[in-house]
């Protein structure tokens, strides 16, 4: 597509997030897209992906290992919800041990804090690759309670 092609499709808006959709559905390149705006790939990139035009938009959702169960689990009083022995066994759950809870779409994921720090380093890579070695160096190997 030439620039004046793009510049024709786009003339209506001044919103760059709006271009950037606009000229992905034409079938314009990422890489051209950004070279048009002037503005980088990965601002493409970010923009296709919050707006989940490329099928794979970012997700914390990790895939289930093969070994994963399905458990049933009630509400009691107070809110509270006992995890199956066999689960707190398998993932070496004490009492008073923190787990992390995320909603997510149609549901809540509870991980370990180690999980979670995954969960968090792969968003990072994803999202901000420039920043991950700072939030790995900030992350560390700390321990639960420091």
């Amino acid at each position: 597509m030439t620039r004046d092609e793009m510049e024709q499709l786009t003339a209506h808006t001044e919103v760059k997030s709006e271009k950037i959709r606009i000229l992905f559905k034409a079938g314009v390149e990422r890489a051209d897209i950004g070279r048009f705006l002037k503005i980088s790939y990965q601002h493409v990139q970010n923009v296709l992906k919050r707006s989940n035009l490329l099928g794979n938009a970012p997700t914390a959702q990790r895939d289930a290992p093969d070994d994963a169960g399905v458990y049933t689990v009630t509400v009691q009083a107070g809110g509270k919800i006992v995890l199956p022995a066999e689960y707190k066994e398998k993932h070496k759950i004490g009492q008073g041990e923190v787990l992390i809870c995320r909603e997510e779409a149609g549901g809540l994921t509870i991980m370990s804090r180690e999980a979670a720090a995954d969960v968090l380093r792969e968003a990072a890579k994803q999202r901000m690759p420039g920043e991950a070695a700072l939030l790995e160096a900030l992350l560390g190997n700390r321990t639960p309670n420091t």
